[in-house]
């Protein structure tokens, strides 16, 4: 006996042809926003970082360590072309931190508590924040973004040297993608030996 088809219970409903359909962000407005989303991951990768930091052995950590370094640098050079993209400016710092503490405060790895799995977890975790962003500025070098924006002296940021900062940070990001899957495969077979 053939299945009746099962209501969902809702009715179907079409798109109201009166409300007004907005057009897709493009070039300065899209960039702002694709920087504003990645300053965002950079501020939970700050803090993924840190959790990485206190949750690997002495020498893993020397290895860490100088990252929060570039981190800091790549987000002072993404909120230095959002600033020059957008007269809205960047997302405060605080707020930054604030939001990453606060989804990241139920991690379970920290200076005292190390679970292997967990640790894991986060290595894995800030290995995919960063190519993430190895991705964001491979694409914004290939992008109208290396040009830079007009008006702004050569010297900046945002100046004629834009593509050739954007191209470094993306390599600066494979170097830290390489390391972080270094230790995610040291860390992770140690897990499953």
């Amino acid at each position: 006996m053939p299945r009746t088809p099962r209501s969902t219970g809702f009715p179907v409903r079409l798109p109201n042809p009166w409300l007004p359909v907005l057009a897709p962000a493009r070039g300065p407005t899209a960039v702002a926003t694709y920087l504003r989303v990645h300053l965002y991951g950079a501020a939970v990768g700050r803090s993924v970082l840190d959790r990485c930091i206190s949750a690997v052995g002495p020498d893993d950590r020397a290895r860490l360590v100088p990252l929060r370094g570039e981190f800091e640098q790549e987000m002072e050079t993404a909120s230095l072309l959002l600033s020059q993209l957008t007269p809205i400016g960047t997302p405060g710092r605080r707020l930054l931190r604030l939001s990453s503490k606060l989804t990241l405060s139920v991690v379970p790895v920290g200076p005292v508590l190390s679970d292997p799995l967990a640790r894991l977890g986060v290595l894995e975790a800030l290995r995919t924040l960063v190519v993430a962003k190895r991705s964001m500025w491979e694409l914004l070098a290939d992008s109208w973004v290396a040009d830079g924006p007009s008006g702004v002296d050569d010297d900046e940021v945002g100046g004629g040297n834009t593509g050739r900062v954007l191209t470094d940070l993306a390599r600066q990001a494979a170097a830290q993608e390489r390391l972080l899957e270094e230790l995610r495969r040291t860390y992770g077979l140690a897990v499953f030996e």
